[in-house]
């Protein structure tokens, strides 16, 4: 089956696929029994993930606008319990943003998921190890992504957000040690930009799941294509792992729960994500940095083999880019220290189309992107597999 056929799949006959639902379950076994009757024998590994990627950010800011009533109204204890408590919620919420335990997962809902994985062996000896990664999961459609101008606001409001928090511990520290109205007085601008975040994390969850066509649907088609033909064409000394991954729309624990998983045995491994490769008006680039909380770069030499590509097939129209205030399982390979590029369909503005949006749907699709993407991904592994 193509790359389209199994968006098609993914998108319209199966629909939304939000994180921990039956939805996404359905896709982790279409895309089993897609694999399966290319002849192969994958594998379906279940995990514990969030349910939400808002959670979080509504407890994190709900605890600090708790911490700000305790600070207004219970006077000097108030304001240290009020600096006790959102110091340990901005400790926790800067773990989760680089996706390290932390007490927030501990106190939010979880969900079962599940990857499927197949590792696709070479005619040869194996000198090198890729790790093709496309997720299953879509996203909700909250307000803060329902235009390029709502995208541009949050991600301006979000890094407001956790300087104010900081400037609030500051001020409940003063409160303690110095106790005064003043504090409380110059606490409330900075109360107020935080409880503009919390409105909107909270709002999240009350919107539906995106149709998830761009997003995943055409990164997911993409692997399960180049795993048929990696079956059919074997590489001559590298071993393929394709994987499908789940819920890597609330934290990447997907991708998260299949490197801890496979450590051991992926050593040096190149680790390629490729997310959201269909976007109407983008063409194919790869992230030179993606910055969340901490910045992960695309390793040097993949880099290059993909300049090298582009520069070989003008046609392709490839370039770099760069994303800031998101994330994408890249990020998880580099935890993991793992050789990183991540794929993705940036327009030339670094904008990415139809971001998590009720108009993320098939017929938005641009099915040359899709394919010139897929050419690009099996030309990159090739050459991996020449050591380049």
């Amino acid at each position: 089956m193509s790359a389209m056929e199994h968006v098609r799949y993914l998108a319209k006959t199966i629909g939304p696929r939000g994180s921990t639902t039956q939805n996404e379950a359905l896709a982790a076994r279409y895309a089993e029994e897609a694999l399966r009757r290319a002849g192969l024998a994958p594998v379906t590994e279940p995990f514990t993930s969030a349910r939400s990627a808002w959670h979080p950010s509504a407890l994190f800011t709900g605890l600090v606008l708790t911490s700000e009533l305790l600070f207004l109204l219970a006077g000097r204890w108030g304001a240290v319990a009020g600096l006790v408590l959102a110091a340990a919620a901005l400790a926790s919420m800067l773990q989760e943003l680089a996706f390290r335990p932390n007490l927030l997962r501990k106190l939010l809902p979880k969900g079962q998921s599940q990857n499927v994985w197949v590792r696709l062996e070479p005619q040869g000896e194996v000198r090198r190890q890729v790790v093709l990664m496309g997720h299953l999961d879509s996203h909700r459609t909250p307000l803060a992504f329902s235009t390029d101008r709502w995208v541009r606001l949050f991600s301006t409001l979000v890094p407001a957000g956790l300087a104010s928090v900081v400037v609030l511990i500051l001020l409940f520290a003063a409160g303690a040690l110095l106790p005064g109205a003043i504090w409380r007085w110059l606490s409330a601008p900075f109360a107020l930009v935080v409880a503009g975040v919390f409105l909107l994390t909270l709002q999240a969850d009350f919107s539906p799941y995106t149709e998830g066509a761009n997003d995943n649907a055409t990164g997911a088609g993409v692997v399960l294509s180049l795993a048929t033909r990696l079956q059919a064409e074997r590489l001559a000394h590298t071993a393929v792992w394709a994987v499908l991954s789940g819920c890597e729309e609330v934290g990447c624990y997907g991708a998260d729960a299949f490197a801890a998983a496979h450590r051991a045995e992926l050593g040096d491994a190149v680790w390629i994500a490729v997310d959201s490769v269909g976007g109407a008006g983008a063409d194919p680039s790869y992230l030179a940095t993606e910055t969340f909380l901490l910045t992960v770069k695309s390793d040097p030499g993949l880099a290059a083999l993909f300049e090298r590509i582009c520069a070989r097939r003008p046609e392709l129209n490839g370039h770099p880019s760069h994303m800031r205030g998101a994330y994408t399982e890249g990020a998880i390979g580099a935890k993991y220290g793992l050789r990183v590029l991540t794929l993705i369909g940036h327009r030339r503005d670094g904008a990415l189309p139809e971001w998590h949006r009720p108009t993320d749907v098939l017929d938005k699709v641009d099915v040359g992107l899709v394919e010139r993407t897929e050419s690009l991904l099996w030309e990159l592994v090739q050459e991996i597999d020449r050591g380049g």
